[in-house]
């Protein structure tokens, strides 16, 4: 984030969450996740990973989650693991 100030104004929240492919997963189902023709439709739920990273942010980059006015969010398979974050302030 650098170094900024905690925002303390309404918030916008994007987060495009990558998961690993299951190990178990033939070659053929594999390179299905890899071009979005199957997603992750099983556990961990899209709600509790948002929470968690969500509640992370706290203090970090907005004081509270309950300044967070719209949130949209993503879970899609990846062989490249990992969460992006956009954080944008929604000013009247």
């Amino acid at each position: 984030m650098g170094p900024t100030e905690v925002l303390e104004t309404p918030v916008a929240v994007y987060l495009y969450i990558r998961l690993p492919i299951p190990k178990s997963y033939p070659k053929k189902r594999l390179e299905a996740c890899l071009r979005g023709l199957e997603r992750p439709t099983k556990k961990p739920d899209i709600d509790n990973l948002a929470k968690s990273v969500l509640d992370g942010l706290n203090g970090v980059v907005y004081v509270d989650d309950g300044q967070i006015v719209s949130l949209h969010v993503t879970k899609v398979y990846s062989s490249a693991p990992g969460v992006d974050v956009l954080i944008k302030e929604e000013l009247p």
